[in-house]
């Protein structure tokens, strides 16, 4: 004889008087099964019956996880074309139990999220009414023993509802915990929001102005010149941030393919510093570089921390004044277990107040650097550099200059490849 789900429900909905309804999340159908066990299961020699639907030895194991007492189990055959849910009737020494619960949406696929119709009930009747529904499938002994059921006596049930309150209101306090941290997290994302747009506002008026001015006037070829470039500095500063936003958003969550090879730190460095060293201003401070001689082959993505060192960088020159001193700097962790790349300036220096926020995303030490900069560059910097399994700090005094030290392993996998090369 096959036991759908539905028959059970059925026949607790005839109970109507003394069977508990209501619809419940998983982790709180969960409790309230190991609640109804611990309660029956008190006593040695228990049996617990469930049915072949949606998963019934996971939540039979799910019943009985905190009975101390050993319990027997017994699986009913299914029904053709089960379905969704599952029925559980504990049979103890003196007391029973029955639940039955099938899912609310069967479409869903997120159990987290998932709804279940349940009925359960601690009646003798309600538990004599499922398990003769089921009496050809149990041992004459497991049937004859029903007579001797009782009613909870009214400790047991205050133990029941204490127990049943308080998992109610530690997943409420959860809840309310989970839903500030929801909120605060929105309004945060809206205030980023505002920060990109009003970041991209200016370079695209700009963008604009440059190109509907060469439209409209003549110019001769060094005005042109001039407003090709500012245009192009505005178009690039766009694609800077997009890409920025965007590769941020990769390294969050996991999804950047690191792109490994082994690569020549000496060889990373003049890669960084040569184009800004060719494009620099007269009012630019000078740049130095110090790498250590004999440095081992360093397994990372290259073009990542390239990306990576020129951001330290040019936030190096935009803080350092002509007469500064700039200095990129490469050599082996004093442990000799990591390399350590560097970039100092002598530039006006972070308040200590800011040096712990600075690599949290959208943070600016001051409003005077809203005009340039969207708070982005040290963020991206510190997922880049940690999804190589290094680390990055900075160390800094008003009015003397930072130094941003990137500390990135030379063991592991990495090495091991770039080795063998």
């Amino acid at each position: 004889m096959a036991y759908p789900i539905s028959a059970f429900l059925a026949r607790l909905q005839e109970c109507n008087g003394s069977v508990t309804r209501g619809s419940y999340t998983p982790a709180t159908l969960g409790q309230l099964a190991q609640h109804l066990s611990r309660l029956v299961f008190a006593l040695p020699g228990g049996v617990l019956v469930f049915s072949e639907g949606e998963q019934p030895r996971a939540w039979a194991e799910v019943a009985l996880r905190e009975v101390t007492v050993p319990v027997g189990r017994v699986g009913l055959p299914a029904a053709p074309a089960q379905g969704r849910g599952f029925a559980l009737i504990g049979l103890g020494a003196e007391l029973g139990f029955v639940l039955a619960a099938t899912p609310t949406d069967t479409a869903s696929l997120d159990e987290t999220t998932q709804l279940y119709d349940t009925r359960w009930s601690l009646d003798p009747t309600a538990v004599g009414a499922l398990a003769m529904l089921a009496s050809d499938a149990l041992p004459g002994g497991l049937v004859a023993g029903l007579h001797g059921l009782r009613l909870p006596a009214a400790h047991e049930l205050l133990q029941l509802s204490a127990a049943t309150l308080d998992f109610a209101a530690r997943q409420h306090a959860t809840l309310v915990v989970t839903a500030r941290a929801l909120n605060d997290r929105l309004r945060h994302h809206e205030d980023q929001t505002r920060m990109i747009v009003h970041d991209m506002r200016a370079p695209l008026h700009t963008l604009l102005i440059c190109l509907r001015t060469l439209q409209r006037q003549r110019f001769d070829p060094e005005g042109q010149h001039e407003l090709l470039g500012v245009a192009s500095e505005s178009a690039a500063y766009l694609l800077t941030l997009t890409e920025t936003v965007l590769d941020s958003a990769r390294l969050e969550t996991s999804s950047w393919s690191l792109k490994r090879q082994p690569v020549q730190v000496r060889t990373l460095v003049q890669a960084v510093c040569e184009p800004l060293e060719l494009a620099a201003r007269p009012d630019q401070a000078r740049i130095s570089r110090q790498v250590a001689e004999e440095l081992p082959l360093v397994w990372l993505d290259q073009g990542l921390m390239e990306r990576v060192m020129t951001n330290l960088l040019t936030n190096a020159i935009k803080y350092t004044p002509a007469n500064g001193e700039i200095r990129v700097s490469a050599r082996l962790h004093p442990d000799g277990d990591a390399l350590e790349l560097s970039v100092s300036d002598s530039g006006q220096g972070i308040p200590p107040e800011a040096q712990a926020r600075i690599f949290e995303r959208f943070y600016q030490a001051s409003e005077t650097d809203r005009p340039r900069g969207t708070g982005l560059g040290l963020y991206f910097c510190r997922l880049a550099v940690e999804a190589h399994g290094g680390s990055i700090a900075v160390r800094s005094s008003v009015g003397q200059g930072s130094t941003f030290t990137i500390l990135l392993p030379l063991t592991g996998e990495g090495e091991e490849r770039a080795s063998g090369q």
